[in-house]
């Protein structure tokens, strides 16, 4: 049923929730969970977001290395089931319940803040900050609803978007992920070490 609501009612929806909240700019970002330096390691892995049997999903590995490139990549038709969002929050800000979902887009909770990253217009619909960075550049940066931004990525409009940078936060680090606009949508990633190569 989700998966059919038109792009314009979701982004209405969206204007809704964000007109009903004070808009308040809340500036600042950690370092703290990135890497303080990354080499990059020349692969690409990717996160497919799709429509499968009528569930919208994350597709992707659950492991990559710090260095990679991280590519998401919408394979899903933005008329048919509207944008996504790849957006790095804190384990405890994904929505789990059909409640927390039900509430994502009002004020302190997750959904909204995403929107809020993004600079999101709710008299035009448009965002203004596309993708929105927090932290050291590259994925690195999980936001929550109370005030710290995260990582984040707007598909947009377009069947076949893509965008790629570099994964930077620490080895050992699990990034979790969401779409703001689709809340039941998450996944995790762990993020390893580079494996040093052997010398004859």
């Amino acid at each position: 049923m989700h998966s059919k609501l038109s792009r314009r009612a979701r982004l209405r929806a969206l204007a809704l929730a964000v007109s009903a909240a004070a808009i308040t700019v809340i500036g600042g970002s950690s370092l703290a969970g990135a890497a303080e330096t990354s080499v990059a390691t020349g692969k690409t892995d990717v996160i497919n977001i799709e429509l499968t049997k009528g569930k919208l999903k994350f597709v992707g590995p659950e492991t990559v290395t710090v260095g990679d490139q991280l590519e998401i990549v919408n394979k899903t038709d933005p008329h048919q089931v509207g944008p996504h969002t790849f957006s790095l929050v804190t384990k405890g800000s994904v929505p789990k319940t059909g409640k927390q979902r039900k509430s994502c887009f009002t004020p302190k909770h997750i959904c909204l803040a995403i929107a809020k990253w993004h600079g999101f217009n709710p008299k035009t619909e448009k965002i203004s900050i596309n993708p929105a960075k927090a932290g050291p550049e590259g994925w690195s940066t999980e936001g929550n609803a109370t005030g710290k931004k995260g990582d984040s990525w707007f598909t947009g409009e377009k069947k076949g978007g893509h965008f790629s940078q570099e994964v930077t936060a620490e080895p050992g680090t699990t990034l979790y992920y969401m779409c703001a606009v689709h809340p039941w949508m998450h996944g995790q990633v762990k993020v390893e070490s580079v494996v040093p190569t052997p010398t004859a």
